[in-house]
């Protein structure tokens, strides 16, 4: 039975040759069934594997439409950084076709967050941020005893693979993928005490708004909800993972140094 193939491609990047190959190479294999989906929209339900033309924040998207089903994603970097992507564009199309046919996968850690009783799922991190450009104040509950109340931004709760994303930005460790743990880290804190956490990844975080300053909330750079005085938005790691398919040798450091190490201005 063919295993069916979802093709995920960034807007505006349907026409370029590298990927018109590779799809190419994936349909004449005969061993997949193959359709293409818009970024946003949903998967059928008996998708196996995702093959996403983009960069990061394709891919943040193409995992977030999965909602729980059993999906590995394979990222072809068409974007800038590409630090979720499998190769890049320039990968042979047969190297390609033979990594899903092993389908050879690592799992990352999903997070789950909750605001008044509604769900949501984050790759990367999840984020309270003030609705202005006034500060917030936000307590933080671990296992529910206080750690620390931030007069800052907001804050980030971060996965292993969300540690080089946002919150490396704010000053967070680098955490490898392999780490079960979870980071926390005030946005642009008005205090010398406050610095980022990294607890263990079955911990109960709560984010706790109070004061007069509304917030909304993200998950993977997406809004998700606003919250208001007395709002607690609740983190902790999710019972779903989520699958990469790997391709030739998947080096962490190897592309930590390729990737994060970069000098001069990025490309527009």
């Amino acid at each position: 039975m063919k295993e069916k193939v979802a093709i995920v491609t960034k807007a505006g990047l349907t026409e370029i040759k590298e990927r018109i190959a590779i799809v190419d190479e994936i349909r004449n294999d005969g061993n997949f069934d193959v359709y293409e989906l818009k970024v946003g929209d949903e998967y059928k339900d008996d998708t196996a594997i995702a093959v996403v033309f983009g960069g990061d924040g394709t891919m943040l998207e193409a995992v977030r439409e999965a909602k729980g089903r059993d999906i590995s994603f394979f990222g072809v970097n068409l974007g800038n950084l590409g630090f979720l992507t499998s190769c890049e564009k320039n990968e042979s199309a047969k190297n390609i076709v033979k990594a899903l046919k092993e389908r050879k996968c690592a799992e990352r850690m999903l997070l789950c967050g909750s605001i008044d009783g509604n769900y949501f799922q984050a790759l990367n991190e999840v984020v309270i941020k003030s609705a202005t450009s006034r500060p917030i104040y936000v307590d933080l509950y671990i296992d529910g005893n206080f750690v620390d109340c931030y007069h800052s931004d907001g804050a980030i709760v971060a996965s292993p693979t969300g540690s080089t994303a946002y919150s490396l930005s704010a000053g967070g460790p680098i955490v490898a993928p392999s780490v079960d743990a979870l980071t926390i880290n005030p946005i642009c804190p008005h205090s010398l005490h406050s610095r980022p956490l990294v607890v263990g990844a079955n911990s109960k975080i709560v984010l706790s708004l109070h004061g007069s300053e509304t917030a909304s909330v993200f998950a993977d750079g997406k809004f998700v909800f606003s919250a208001k005085d007395g709002d607690e938005i609740v983190v902790n790691k999710s019972e779903n993972k989520a699958k990469f398919i790997i391709a030739n040798n998947d080096d962490f450091y190897k592309k930590l140094l390729q990737k994060m190490n970069r000098w001069g201005v990025t490309s527009r």
